[in-house]
């Protein structure tokens, strides 16, 4: 048996260097120009479709996190948040709770951005990526109040960080606050205008 798998990947071996060895005409006049101009126009063509893939590849997936996210709030909306360190006078059971996320731009867009820093403005692709995560953070810290059993979480705050890399911009949000347990629902009532 694991000789006729070396055999295989021999076989898939060869086929794959007698293609790069010689590449059919279609495959070598796209990669490859006659003249510098042509090579430019080519590999310039090249880069600007696969740029365009990956922006509209980016643009769906970031609609479609968007959605999600938008019907996981709607699901959370029992439970009470808000800013202030009044935990009210029938609270049961405190704690600290946390939701976090990394969230990163893709290459294409990280480029943008690089770009957008050279002249200054306002970056509005790392103002999204900013509000998506604090977004995503805030959600799962409602998701992990409901876990551990929390009607209120109060005393909410954001943190974040700049992750970065050769090729990687991401931002880290942190949203914590303290959980509580309250005991009946009138509790709930004197704080409903504190949410959100």
């Amino acid at each position: 048996m694991i000789q006729e798998l070396t055999d295989k990947l021999n076989k898939l071996n060869q086929s794959a260097n007698e293609l790069l060895a010689n590449p059919p005409d279609w495959l070598e006049g796209w990669v490859s120009g006659e003249t510098f101009t042509d090579l430019l126009i080519n590999n310039g063509l090249q880069a600007l479709g696969i740029g365009a893939l990956g922006w509209l590849i980016a643009t769906l997936l970031e609609r479609r996190h968007n959605t999600q996210m938008t019907k996981r709030e709607k699901l959370l909306e029992e439970v009470w948040v808000c800013n202030t360190k009044h935990a009210g006078s029938t609270a049961r059971e405190g704690i600290l709770i946390t939701g976090s996320v990394v969230i990163a731009h893709d290459f294409f867009r990280t480029l943008i951005i690089q770009l957008r820093k050279l002249i200054g403005g306002n970056i509005k692709p790392y103002e999204r990526l900013v509000n998506r995560g604090r977004r995503e953070a805030f959600i799962r810290l409602r998701e992990e109040a409901v876990l551990r059993g929390f009607d209120r979480v109060i005393n909410v705050r954001f943190g974040s960080a700049h992750v970065s890399g050769r090729f990687l911009s991401a931002v880290e949000m942190v949203a914590y606050g303290t959980g509580i347990k309250s005991g009946d629902a009138s509790s709930r009532a004197d704080t409903a205008h504190l949410q959100r």
